[in-house]
């Protein structure tokens, strides 16, 4: 997802008085000062590490991009949020990636009934996410879930129950297997429970498919128990998001020779692989997912009744 609002730079460069940032202000007069929806931002980054603000727009009902580019100006001067950006390729600088700032944290954690980070050990955070090479693959799976977050505000019957990051998905998985992210999603009263798998085509595809050991494993072990309770679920997918439309090709070109689209035997929870690229990941909760075996792409409400 392209950032917007913040990413240009002036073509006339022009002197700019910024405002520098305030004290951190006293926690209790702080807490006053938060919304609902900037404590759901809170746990959204607590869970996802870093966001741009296109995605945070996506995810939380701001009523516009504008909106929500000032409001989190705001809860950055607070300290509530940090952020950081760098050049892009062309020389110009990208958006503005967000993540919890030393009060953000304060007020996480009070809720929580835990003792706050030091602020070195935040800023210290900020800036291992910043230099992280895998920050583009971090901020492309976040693309996903923010598009189908905005996917589903604009249904009428489409429900994203649970989108956990790799942290807690793979708690969600017993640690037999690993992935992205998993999701619930529920449509017309059929429920998806998935792993998510985001590739950015920086590693060799025998790496990828290594990782369906794991979901064989993950299987034969009763599939992911997401750790907030919705109904029970008789299967599982494996989506693969892709770089582009060749890697999927050859990504599915393998897995059709070595027969991987479905693991079922007895005792074992079903699962089933479906694949997506490019573009199309732009738009997640459309027609984008084609199943292994299959040969029309499918939504995910579909997946759902498979």
């Amino acid at each position: 997802m392209p950032d917007t609002g913040e990413t240009s730079a002036p073509s006339v460069p022009t002197r700019r008085r910024v405002r520098p940032r305030t004290r951190i202000a006293d926690p209790v007069e702080l807490a006053s000062r938060l919304t609902e929806r900037d404590r759901t931002l809170l746990r959204l980054l607590d869970e996802h590490r870093v966001l741009t603000s296109t995605q945070i727009a996506d995810l939380l009902p701001y009523p516009s991009l504008n909106r929500a580019q000032r409001r989190l100006l705001q809860l950055w001067h607070w300290h509530v949020l940090d952020r950081f950006r760098h050049p892009s390729a062309n020389g110009t600088l990208t958006g503005w990636r967000y993540t919890l700032g030393v009060a953000g944290h304060g007020v996480l954690a009070a809720t929580r009934g835990l003792t706050p980070p030091r602020p070195n050990s935040v800023r210290e955070q900020v800036l291992r996410l910043a230099t992280n090479p895998r920050l583009a693959h971090l901020l492309g799976i976040n693309d996903v879930v923010a598009a189908l977050s905005a996917h589903v505000r604009t249904s009428d019957d489409a429900e994203l129950r649970l989108w956990h990051g790799e942290r807690s998905a793979t708690a969600d998985c017993g640690g037999l297997a690993r992935p992205d992210a998993l999701l619930v999603y529920r449509e017309h009263g059929n429920q998806l429970v998935a792993c998510y798998e985001h590739d950015t085509g920086t590693e060799p595809l025998t790496r990828v498919i290594e990782k369906l050991d794991s979901y064989a494993e993950l299987a034969r072990a009763g599939g992911p128990h997401p750790a907030r309770k919705t109904q029970q679920h008789h299967g599982f997918w494996v989506l693969f998001g892709l770089h582009s439309p060749t890697r999927e090709a050859n990504l599915r070109e393998r897995l059709t020779a070595i027969d991987a689209s479905l693991a079922l035997a007895d005792g074992d929870v079903g699962w089933r692989i479906a694949t997506a690229s490019g573009e199309a990941l732009r738009t997640p909760g459309g027609p984008v997912w084609l199943p292994m075996q299959g040969h029309h792409r499918k939504r995910l409400a579909d997946l759902a009744r498979m």
